[in-house]
């Protein structure tokens, strides 16, 4: 009997299936390596997808010859999955968005709001959440992955390289968009991209290019304006991550400028919540190198060492002063983390001031203090183009 019983559960174990029931051949796949979507003149949605194109293989006939390393196919639609079906339908092989790494967002849409792409790009598991989004400033999304890219294979695979060499930087990935944007108090940001041109060695004529440029401000999903490069470097400070950046500072008196470069900084956001208005006071430590001193100055007596210090430190705070005035007043968005720091000193204070954060952020009173430590100067003291009775000692 108990043979009999063993043979019928072999029988139906046998009957399901196992392994890789769900797997699809690589020949089957359409890889999508960017997403780039748009707002029509009608106010629909376009999307253009950048699919690659696999290299043949040694035997296939004509693999000598070089072929495209991508193509596009773009459609319109009211929503993402019509688009996606109507995209599909141009693919014979299925559209696989697993390894997408870049989405890239025309500045038309993005002020008019991303909720309705948003929760495409995130209810399908298939879906990566560390995909890099971008706002296409100034240009289509769409015609910036037409750039062919000097370097890499295609523009998708420059941006994820261009983003990755930014280190924690401002880059933003749909996670970190997510994160932010459900947070209470904080609005997400994200990197933004804007068309360029350069130009071919031996060839006239200018060539389409494209960089990461600023910072993108959402409140409400939508984008409500830009940091240029200058303000996103002091927003830096609050991104944790400083190092390898730079500054640089006019010395009193017309003698020059130094430059200071960034190998670690410390941000800590101290809130005063019993004033009317708030209060809160920054402080910002870094260490690092004197890399620039065109000045007559020699670095190496301390009494100079401290004038360029000072330099350094009052340039630090006069930044810091211009981008807090425009997330405060112009923008009146959080993107540094002020309401969080509320959040954790007083949970009773945040939950007064929470429904009317953007105007107890705008009102909120903000001092700054810098504490630089110069390290290395470098080789030399003085620098060398200048004579023996010209340095200032």
């Amino acid at each position: 009997m108990k043979r009999v019983v063993r043979i019928w559960l072999v029988l139906l174990i046998l009957l399901f299936p196992t392994g890789c029931w769900d797997r699809k051949e690589i020949n089957d796949i359409g890889l999508v390596m960017a997403t780039a979507i748009d707002l029509t003149e009608d106010g629909q949605m376009q999307a253009t997808l950048q699919v690659a194109v696999p290299s043949p293989s040694s035997q296939t006939t004509g693999a000598s010859k070089e072929t495209e390393r991508f193509f596009l196919i773009s459609d319109v639609g009211k929503n993402g999955i019509e688009i996606e079906q109507k995209l599909q339908q141009k693919m014979s092989r299925t559209l696989f968005f697993s390894h997408r790494s870049v989405i890239l967002v025309g500045e038309a849409l993005a002020r008019k709001g991303v909720d309705d792409i948003l929760d495409t790009f995130t209810r399908n598991p298939r879906n990566r959440l560390k995909a890099y989004i971008l706002v296409a400033k100034g240009a289509k999304a769409g015609d910036l992955l037409q750039v062919e890219y000097p370097y890499e294979l295609a523009p998708s695979e420059a941006l994820k390289e261009m983003e990755m060499l930014r280190g924690k930087g401002t880059v933003a990935t749909l996670r970190d968009y997510m994160i932010a944007s459900a947070s209470e108090g904080t609005s997400p940001t994200t990197g933004v991209l804007e068309p360029t041109v350069f130009r071919s060695s031996g060839k006239k004529g200018e060539n389409p290019l494209f960089r990461i440029t600023g910072t993108a401000i959402f409140k409400s999903s939508k984008l409500v304006g830009f940091l240029n490069n200058a303000e996103t470097h002091e927003f830096l400070w609050f991104k944790g991550n400083k190092k390898g950046d730079e500054i640089a500072a006019d010395l009193p008196g017309g003698m020059g400028n130094a430059a200071f470069s960034v190998t670690s900084s410390k941000t800590k956001i101290k809130t005063d919540w019993k004033s009317t208005p708030l209060k809160f006071h920054i402080n910002l430590t870094a260490k690092g190198d004197l890399v620039e001193n065109d000045s007559k100055l020699d670095v190496s007596n301390s009494n100079n060492l401290r004038t360029v210090k000072k330099a350094l430190e009052q340039q630090v705070v006069q930044n810091m002063k211009d981008f807090l005035r425009k997330i405060q007043t112009e923008y009146h968005a959080d993107i540094a983390g002020f309401s969080q720091q509320l959040q954790r000193d007083n949970p009773q204070k945040w939950r007064v001031v929470e429904k009317e954060w953007d105007r107890y952020f705008a009102e909120a009173d903000i001092s700054v203090t810098v504490n630089l430590a110069i390290n290395n100067t470098g080789e030399i003291g003085p620098s060398l183009q200048f004579k023996d009775k010209e340095i200032l000692k």
